[in-house]
């Protein structure tokens, strides 16, 4: 923990590549104060899991958003739930979407998608054919075909007029990939 400040030090490539690798599973809902540039943001992060969604009901995080980000594990087609076997990951997060995005606070919020994890659904599709998860996906293991597919899933899930969806493929560990998100 007294190396913290060191790893993120942009100036030292190494320590700065070592915290792209530094993972905190939300257990939880946290809000915190964070300043990007000129702008002040709150950031309300929800863990992932189907306990720590049911808390969210309980604070104001949706409220008065201006931008709203979503992250989807893109691997999670062919992965299970941990407190639930029997539900696939994609699916599940298909649902969560849909049910927030759709969400009357969130009738004028710009929302992002990140598709994450690009890299390893890269090699996973190989071994692992979408269509075994997805009885409607006609593109075998062609990565962009998989990815647009998914993508293509996401935005039918947007009922709102004036839809302000943003959707990226995204690796968390390629940094050109997240700094190209945010040259909108």
């Amino acid at each position: 923990m007294q190396n913290l400040p060191k790893i993120f030090v942009r100036e030292n490539p190494q320590s700065y590549t070592a915290s792209l690798y530094a993972h905190i599973k939300t257990t939880g809902v946290y809000r915190s104060l964070a300043s990007l540039g000129p702008f002040d943001l709150e950031v309300c992060d929800v863990g992932g899991s189907r306990a720590v969604r049911k808390k969210l009901v309980h604070f104001d995080c949706m409220k008065d958003l201006d931008y709203a980000i979503y992250v989807a594990d893109l691997n999670g087609y062919c992965q299970y739930l941990q407190e639930d076997l029997d539900a696939n990951q994609m699916w599940e997060s298909l649902q969560l979407f849909e049910s927030l995005l759709n969400l009357p606070e969130l009738a004028g919020t710009i929302v992002f998608l990140f598709l994450n994890k690009a890299d390893l659904f890269e090699t996973t599709i190989l071994r692992e054919p979408i269509l075994d998860y997805f009885s409607d996906y006609t593109g075998g293991a062609d990565y962009w075909k998989g990815t647009q597919y998914f993508a293509n899933k996401f935005a039918a899930l947007d009922r709102r007029p004036g839809k302000k969806l943003h959707c990226h493929v995204t690796d968390s560990l390629d940094t050109p990939s997240f700094q190209k998100a945010w040259r909108l």
